[in-house]
């Protein structure tokens, strides 16, 4: 019997469609910075990379806060 093996696609597509939705990003975002908690969902931008120039690499997730600071999960 051939043994199977996860994929590991499904899981990264699910992380970022999940994190796609400014209502879970904002729920990561305060996880990742207690600190911060004036933050709104107008404070954040997805800038999520696809992969149109990069030989199939990119971030699996991707956004920017009030428009200073990146944050990019890989």
């Amino acid at each position: 019997m051939k043994e199977r093996q996860p994929k590991y696609t499904v899981k990264d597509t699910v992380f970022r469609y999940m994190f796609s939705d400014k209502k879970y990003l904002i729920q990561l975002y305060q996880a990742l910075q207690p600190n911060d908690k004036t933050i709104t969902k107008d404070d954040l931008d997805i800038v999520t990379l696809q992969s149109i120039l990069m030989n199939g690499i990119y971030n699996d997730l991707g956004f920017m806060v009030r428009g200073n600071q990146l944050m990019i999960l890989v």
